[in-house]
């Protein structure tokens, strides 16, 4: 079993472990997916990173994943165009029934309520976190094994 506590959730999967191998980083902001590449490649320099830096991008990315769909997602809530929101009603909408071990995060520069309280209403998101608690958040997340 997988359990995730948060401040305001708490949520049990019962699927079997599994090793991270592919991850999604979606990011207008080219600096913040460089950084989180940088800090996974430092947890563990095998796992494969695809970075976007939209909505679209993202979901083409998705698309032609194959057998190297992502294990773990993380994705901005801020971003022109299309939100973190709107990517996370897509994946939902296309992707989330083929592939529902896919973890996927929300991460925000604010620490706004109302946002948190919307990500964590998504079946597909796993957790809502700051980018100032990333490097931690991506330790705990990277590690070996996830649900």
């Amino acid at each position: 079993l997988y359990l995730r506590k948060s401040a305001t959730h708490l949520n049990v999967r019962s699927t079997p472990m599994e090793f991270v191998r592919n991850v999604l980083l979606i990011d207008d902001n080219s600096n913040c997916n460089f950084i989180m590449s940088e800090f996974i490649k430092l947890a563990d320099e095998t796992i494969r990173v695809i970075s976007a830096e939209s909505v679209e991008e993202a979901m083409e990315a998705l698309k032609v994943a194959g057998a190297d769909f992502p294990d773990v997602i993380y994705v901005d809530i801020n971003m022109p165009l299309q939100n973190g929101f709107e990517f996370v009603e897509l994946y939902e909408e296309q992707f989330m029934a083929l592939h529902p071990r896919t973890r996927l995060f929300m991460l925000s520069s604010s620490l706004r309520l109302d946002d948190r309280e919307k990500a964590m209403a998504y079946d597909s998101v796993d957790d809502f976190v700051s980018k100032n608690d990333i490097d931690e958040f991506l330790k705990i997340t990277l590690s070996k094994r996830v649900a």
